[in-house]
């Protein structure tokens, strides 16, 4: 029987492959002019990856106070400079042309000169157009690329460029480069995949507008409340709680590099990941 992660993963693919082909079509002049992550320096220390989860918000003031290699996805980008934090790489794997809007600000094209953009071949155009600094690309691991009719080993031929897992969203992406960059250990902030039980309604989830038309009880079959070790309740949907068992799974596949979640209303806390307060990790260092 097809794992949750593979059943979405499934979806996914039957729901988007026609855009990322458009996407990668449209992007492919740029493509070809940038290089790809083969050529970013390998980190000597620390990681901290900034996802946009509702966690990150309590630790603006704290996140100046690392000392290493900063990544963030394209989502909290905007926060992040409003609060003087200028991430190391921002990444953008998303190929919906909203995407476009988390860096159409003058702040981010203030500093895009500080930053490198980490763009999947496949992200929107517009997105990849819209960024004024470095870009360098990658394939978004999309099946099996030793198959012969894998579309991932498609789109790595087509690029030139190299392929490399997301985990299905910006936050599992961060963490992966970070792991491919070698940088240890790892801190995870804003990675939740789930969201404070305080939300307003069920409308203000991931996956609302998929299931909206259901009967209630139904809706509810999507959804799961749990207290986490930080002592938060919280509550994540059908597709985080698929993402969470995936990446568990591949995060014990790489223990020689060591991942701390410090995000204050997660999901992801299962061994071997290390957990513990922000605080608690800046005041170790």
């Amino acid at each position: 029987m097809p794992s949750k992660a593979e059943i979405i993963g499934q979806n996914t693919m039957q729901a988007k492959l026609g855009l990322w082909a458009a996407n990668l079509r449209d992007n492919l002049n740029i493509i070809n002019s940038c290089e790809d992550i083969t050529t970013l320096p390998k980190i000597n220390g620390p990681a901290l990856c900034l996802a946009a989860g509702a966690s990150i918000n309590l630790h603006y003031e704290e996140i100046p106070e690392f000392k290493g290699t900063v990544f963030a996805c394209e989502r909290n980008l905007i926060q992040l400079l409003e609060h003087g934090i200028i991430p190391d790489y921002v990444v953008s794997i998303d190929g919906d042309p909203i995407m476009e809007k988390f860096i159409d600000y003058p702040l981010v094209d203030e500093h895009a000169g500080e930053m490198t953009a980490v763009f999947a071949t496949t992200a929107s155009p517009k997105t990849v157009n819209r960024w004024k600094g470095e870009k360098v690309f990658f394939n978004a691991w999309l099946d099996d690329i030793n198959e012969i009719k894998s579309v991932s080993m498609v789109f790595q031929e087509i690029t030139r460029k190299a392929t490399s897992h997301t985990g299905g969203h910006c936050g599992a992406t961060l963490w992966y480069l970070s792991y491919y960059l070698k940088a240890n250990p790892i801190i995870l902030l804003g990675i939740d995949m789930a969201y404070p039980i305080s939300i307003p309604d069920l409308s203000h989830t991931f996956i609302w507008e998929g299931i909206k038309h259901l009967p209630r009880e139904e809706i509810l079959k999507y959804y799961r409340r749990e207290t986490n070790p930080f002592g938060n309740e919280v509550i994540t949907e059908y597709i985080w709680d698929g993402y969470k068992d995936a990446w568990i799974s591949w995060i014990k596949e790489m223990q020689e590099y060591e991942t701390i979640q410090c995000s204050d209303y997660t999901i992801l806390h299962q061994p071997p990941l290390k957990v513990m307060s922000f605080r608690e990790y800046l005041d170790k260092i």
